[in-house]
């Protein structure tokens, strides 16, 4: 058991290491750097029709450092300039179809398409964000049908790298 916990302990701190090494401008051992990092993560509650180029507005948040996300308007906006990992995954309702891209202000980046009834798919995208960016995921073509509940099948998410 000793040597379990000591293992433990050695692999977090090599990982703390690693880390510290792989982003020199975020330093994770510092609790109040790390509470300083734009970041958020919010899901949907409900299932929904989309149209095209409507912004999503996930609703229940459950990580917002900093509060740039705005969940009444499904909008994220950059606080600072540099390098943010951003994603989401939509679920499409039973038997129906959902279409949907994340957006950089107004320029479409990658896109879901996740098939027929209670299919998911997910896009993770890097982007240069400027401060004032905003980013948002909305729907795309003739295809609204995006399906959540309260088991958060819909999210979406981003937050500082470098």
């Amino acid at each position: 058991m000793k040597m379990m916990i000591t293992f433990g302990y050695v692999f977090f701190q090599l990982m703390i290491m690693a880390t510290a090494d792989c982003s020199p401008k975020l330093d994770f051992r510092n609790t109040r750097k790390w509470r300083d990092i734009p970041a958020f993560t919010a899901s949907l509650l409900n299932e929904k029709n989309i149209n095209a180029k409507e912004i999503v507005k996930f609703d229940k948040v459950w990580t917002n450092n900093g509060n740039h996300y705005d969940p009444n308007t499904g909008i994220f906006i950059a606080p600072r300039e540099g390098l943010y990992h951003v994603s989401t995954t939509v679920m499409s309702v039973s038997g129906k179809t959902v279409y949907a891209h994340i957006w950089q202000n107004e320029t479409r980046t990658v896109g879901l398409f996740p098939g027929t009834g209670y299919s998911e798919a997910t896009a993770n995208i890097v982007l240069q964000l400027s401060k004032g960016d905003k980013v948002t995921v909305r729907g795309s073509g003739n295809h609204p049908y995006l399906y959540s509940s309260s088991n958060h099948y819909s999210m979406f998410s981003a937050y500082l790298i470098a």
